[in-house]
């Protein structure tokens, strides 16, 4: 009817078509407010509409006007009374150049389309899964912002108008008072569809909350999470009740990643068999970092057994673990792992052989000195000549002072022998010229 009346008055040029236009806009937004329920307050249909209207007189406000140069876009603007702090809030699309820290809430989704600021606790408790998916919905129909207390949608043409408004004025009600912020903040932790959240939401409680019932409430049940990384985190922060929760993690190797973790945070709680265990099914599974974990903590465990386990892995492991157990047996102290390091030597593996000479610059004898010689000679240059030089310089430190009759390091050129003015027969350190043997004087 409306409509049909304004074509007429065009036609009979009592109207322009800019007015027609305008006043046609107007009427579709008014459409479009009174369907929503709100009470219209003001309209202008000049060349540039505007409406205004409201609901529960004055409790929120809404304005419809023309946007952009030309005025052919169409924003929508919902004031509504939020909680405290709620004007700091921004959610605007992902630029290019963004300025400020920038809050990550946990959701792939809303965080790659959205820049979010504001007071952590407050956007952490506002952002629920029914409140991002509002936001969702809103960026996919138009240019979302909310910033100053206001929610503004910015639309291409009018006919989304009506799809719009009431996804916003659903907005507005998920972000009005009253609001629980502790509360919504340790029911996204435990409930929240999105493990990214409740992990987010959970260690912004730990962070901030830590003492705070409802952190503590949080945490017990996160040690139930889906999640083995939200187990981890809540078993750790409760101390000697998640140890449990922390040797299901490790044995468990549901996560490489966790399983290491949990492995190094109980090392000294771990028995010697346990840790083998361990290391052996992360072996066969391919969690590599669950087995360099656990071999790191065989080499520091002082057991009399890890230099076999360790040297087992060494002799059957290629790639990136030979050098983590190469490095492990050095940790052992053992005189035993000096042969098996000696083995790995010879393996054309550079990362392999750094690793070796290192730990037998810890646990080498001048058994090694030759072939670490004999491998630093190979490389005029390199990590792995150092490697050699550094370990052969080690083993000699630790060789200077030895008595009569004891092999050691003369103190001219490393790997040499020769004997000291001493009882015939006997090895020791002499001042004689390098590589060459002087006898002490028979009677």
């Amino acid at each position: 009817m409306w409509t049909a009346i304004l074509v007429t008055l065009f036609a009979a040029g009592v109207i322009g078509a800019g007015m027609l236009q305008s006043r046609q806009r107007l009427k579709a937004w008014q459409n479009a407010v009174e369907s929503c329920g709100l009470e219209i307050l003001d309209t202008t249909s000049a060349t540039s509409p505007h409406l205004r209207a409201w609901e529960g007189q004055g409790a929120l406000e809404v304005r419809i006007e023309t946007f952009g140069d030309k005025g052919q876009s169409t924003r929508i603007v919902v004031e509504a009374p939020g909680p405290p702090d709620f004007h700091r809030v921004t959610i605007r699309p992902q630029s290019t150049f963004e300025l400020g820290r920038e809050i990550e809430i946990g959701d792939g989704y809303l965080d790659l389309i959205f820049f979010i600021q504001g007071p952590e606790q407050l956007v952490f408790a506002l952002l629920d899964a029914k409140t991002r998916r509002l936001l969702g919905d809103v960026h996919v129909k138009s240019r979302l912002e909310i910033s100053s207390g206001e929610i503004r949608a910015v639309l291409a043409n009018d006919a989304k108008v009506a799809e719009v408004l009431p996804l916003l004025l659903d907005l507005s009600k998920r972000l009005a008072p009253p609001i629980e912020v502790v509360r919504r903040l340790a029911e996204n932790a435990n409930q929240d569809p999105e493990r990214g959240v409740r992990l987010q939401n959970l260690l912004l409680l730990i962070r901030e909350l830590p003492n705070h019932p409802e952190t503590a409430e949080a945490l017990g049940k996160a040690c139930s999470d889906a999640a083995p990384e939200i187990r981890l985190r809540a078993a750790r922060e409760i101390g000697a009740e998640g140890r449990g929760v922390l040797l299901e993690l490790a044995e468990g190797l549901q996560d490489d990643a966790v399983s290491a973790e949990a492995v190094s945070d109980l090392e000294r709680e771990l028995p010697f068999e346990r840790t083998t265990a361990i290391l052996d099914r992360a072996l066969s599974g391919r969690h590599l970092r669950t087995a360099r974990v656990c071999m790191e903590a065989i080499g520091r465990s002082g057991a009399a057994s890890a230099v076999g386990v360790l040297a087992k892995v060494l002799e059957t492991k290629y790639g990136e673990l030979a050098p983590v157990a190469a490095r492990a047996l050095g940790e052992t102290g053992s005189p035993a792992a000096e042969p098996p390091l000696i083995q790995a030597l010879h393996r054309d593996q550079e990362d392999l052989q750094v690793a070796a000479a290192s730990a037998l610059g810890r646990v080498g004898s001048v058994a090694a000195v030759l072939p670490l010689k004999e491998m630093a000679g190979r490389f005029l240059l390199g990590e792995i000549r150092r490697a050699a030089r550094q370990a052969i310089a080690e083993i000699q430190s630790r060789a200077q002072g030895a008595s009569p009759g004891q092999l050691s390091l003369a103190g001219a050129e490393t790997g040499q022998l020769s004997l000291t003015e001493a009882e015939a027969g006997q090895l020791s350190l002499a001042e004689d010229p390098v590589g060459q043997l002087s006898l002490g004087d028979d009677d």
